[in-house]
């Protein structure tokens, strides 16, 4: 059976984009995306999922206070913090809690199925950096004739951020970026959701 699996992360394109990567494997069924921490606790006591992973950084309820909540419910569920960061206090701050796994949003989406499972297995997991060593360096990422201003909108959306938001961080109209998304769109040679959402990983 598919482990029933919870997403909590206030970046909508995150939180879709990872659901889409753990739809496409069978050993995962998402049964709720929560983008508001605050329900969070609600949702979870409500599911009773096997797998809940949780982003760090949230406005109202960051994934320390997520996760402490969690822990109250009765039963048992795994617990895996996603994050942007990697620094040694937070690791420690989750590690105290004993969460069952700590990765990396910079990890691949097989990569990131690989380590759920064997967190699923009963192992905990620490993955913070999927650079690879400097012994066996990584080809040059393929841009697909991005523009450097198209980069730097993606590098955004990567972020969670709106067209809204985009614009006004750039100084640029919001027919700007919907145009500069849609030649993005046109450019990326992407079949499948999966793909773009390692692209999206990818970049810097």
């Amino acid at each position: 059976m598919p482990t029933r699996t919870i997403l909590i992360d206030d970046h909508r394109l995150f939180n879709d984009g990872l659901s889409l990567v753990l739809r496409e494997s069978p050993d995962f069924i998402v049964v709720e995306q929560v983008y508001d921490s605050r329900l969070a606790l609600d949702t979870c006591r409500r599911h009773a999922p096997e797998l809940v992973l949780v982003d760090f950084s949230m406005p109202h309820l960051d994934g320390l206070a997520v996760v402490k909540q969690l822990q109250q419910l009765p039963g048992s569920c795994r617990i895996v913090i996603i994050s942007m960061y990697a620094e040694k206090r937070e690791i420690d701050q989750f590690r105290a809690l004993n969460v069952a796994g700590y990765i990396a949003k910079t990890v691949t989406a097989d990569r990131l199925l690989t380590l759920l499972r064997q967190v699923m297995h009963g192992q905990h997991v620490i993955e913070t950096d999927s650079a690879p060593s400097p012994a066996a360096p990584a080809p040059t990422q393929p841009t697909y004739g991005l523009t450097k201003r198209e980069i730097e909108i993606l590098k955004r959306v990567k972020q969670g951020l709106t067209s809204e938001q985009i614009a006004d961080e750039l100084s640029l109209s919001f027919y700007t970026v919907q145009t500069h998304r849609k030649n993005i769109s046109q450019k990326l040679p992407f079949s499948t959701k999966k793909q773009f959402y390692d692209f999206l990983t990818s970049l810097e």
